[in-house]
């Protein structure tokens, strides 16, 4: 196998974008750049210098059209999108991944893997009555944690004993009916607040103050690197909402290391 340097992973995550694109706009499903990606779009024109991955958001009803749909519309077989619903990828989110390749993430155990990827996140609908679902969501998502890490490794020796001790407990559960509970979860939360003009996105974060005025995603384009794709028209307010002061680049010490290693097979 050929390791990839972090460029090459960029270069495949926009290959893997461009097909998201295509098969999008072709078929009428709406996405958008979110989190760094979005935040990189806006402030640096593209990537994050220092990031190495890429995140869209959609509506959940438009999420689980391409979760249906996209690997009939693709229009190469590089490109698939996996999932807990077929056992091709452990996370309760989908990914779209180039199956040419494949990414040892460094703090998840090796049956983890998958190609190099694009993540994409479900937005739900929102009312104050699902704070008791966020609540059984996050204590479920530190379940499927531990279940999934690998327990040899840590950022430190407290993390490291805080994993020997726990893993052995949840070593024996079921990856898959994990993540299809914490996204069983998120659809409810999506139920209980249609009408409502707030979208959260549970799954991925599911915090309160984490929680976004549907009307800032109205579609635009915007410049990513040497291409465009689609971004929420209410970026700026996603963003200050989602990092505070996100103009100010952080500090050195502050930015995140690469944490994976990724394959070409």
């Amino acid at each position: 196998m050929q390791q990839l340097t972090v460029d090459d992973m960029k270069a495949i995550e926009l290959e893997i974008m461009d097909e998201i694109d295509r098969v999008c706009q072709a078929h009428g499903v709406q996405y958008f750049l979110g989190y760094g990606s979005l935040l990189g779009a806006v402030r640096h024109g593209g990537f994050i210098p220092w990031d190495d991955d890429m995140d869209i958001v959609m509506m959940r009803d438009q999420y689980e059209l391409l979760m249906q749909r996209f690997n009939e519309w693709r229009t190469t077989d590089r490109f698939k999108l996996v999932s807990y619903r077929d056992k091709s990828s452990i996370y309760q989110f989908a990914k779209i991944v180039d199956t040419t390749t494949v990414i040892y993430e460094n703090f998840v155990g090796k049956k983890a893997a998958t190609g190099v990827w694009v993540d994409v996140f479900p937005l739900e609908r929102y009312s104050q009555q699902s704070s008791g679902l966020l609540k059984q969501h996050a204590r479920e998502g530190l379940l499927r944690s531990f279940a999934v890490t690998d327990p040899s490794t840590g950022t430190n020796g407290f993390v490291k004993l805080v994993k020997r001790i726990v893993c052995p407990f949840v070593k024996h559960k079921d990856l898959y009916e994990l993540a299809k509970r914490l996204d069983d979860l998120a659809q409810q939360v999506d139920r209980a607040g249609q009408g409502s003009n707030r979208v959260i996105d549970v799954i991925g974060e599911g915090k309160l103050e984490k929680s976004y005025p549907a009307s800032l995603f109205d579609p635009v384009r915007i410049k990513f690197e040497d291409r465009e794709y689609f971004a929420p028209a209410g970026y700026e307010e996603f963003l200050t909402i989602e990092y505070g002061d996100w103009r100010t680049p952080p500090a050195e010490n502050a930015r995140p290391v690469h944490v994976m290693e990724a394959y070409r097979l």
